[in-house]
């Protein structure tokens, strides 16, 4: 499937899904709003494109040491998505073979995407900051259904690390 035959098909299933038809937006995404809540969809690459799904989880954010530990924490307790910072945004994005989406994967995907969303972007914005775009998107509208895979919410998660770093000992590695 060609990126602009996966991108009609993406943005007529939207259509179909929300009843609403979305414009691109200045990068190029696709705004959807479907269960209340704003996600974005890309379709990326050329020959075999994938569908990026993903919220702007945290908004007006800087990149820290604390931050990207945070995100590798969550990275360690999501399934089938990912947390990234760029450029003053922190990103938790969903993929999807082209040729694969359906109605069902694509709202499994959106789902997955506010689950993390709602699980993670607190703990960041307390540790170290932001806005709360995501949540900031959600109408009375808003519903999040259970995962098959378990809420994330329940997860133990570590608590952000102390920002103030432990003194350096200086030891010989018992691999030497």
């Amino acid at each position: 499937m060609r990126r602009d035959v996966a991108f009609v098909y993406v943005r007529d299933l939207i259509e179909r899904m929300t009843g609403s038809r979305p414009d691109p937006d200045h990068d190029g995404d696709l705004p959807v709003h479907l269960h209340g809540a704003q996600f974005f969809v890309r379709v990326v690459g050329s020959d075999t494109p994938w569908v990026q799904v993903f919220s702007v989880a945290v908004a007006d954010v800087e990149s820290s040491a604390t931050l990207l530990g945070m995100l590798n924490e969550i990275n360690g307790h999501i399934h089938f998505a990912r947390a990234f910072h760029v450029g003053s945004q922190v990103i938790i994005e969903d993929e999807l073979w082209a040729e694969d989406v359906t109605p069902a994967n694509f709202v499994y995907a959106c789902q997955n995407v506010a689950a993390a969303t709602d699980a993670f972007a607190p703990r960041i914005i307390k540790a170290v900051g932001g806005r709360p775009l995501f949540h900031e998107s959600k109408s009375e509208a808003y519903q999040q259904t259970e995962l098959p895979l378990g809420p994330l919410g329940n997860r133990a998660m570590p608590d952000p690390p102390d920002p103030t770093p432990a003194p350096t000992r200086r030891e010989a590695s018992p691999y030497l």
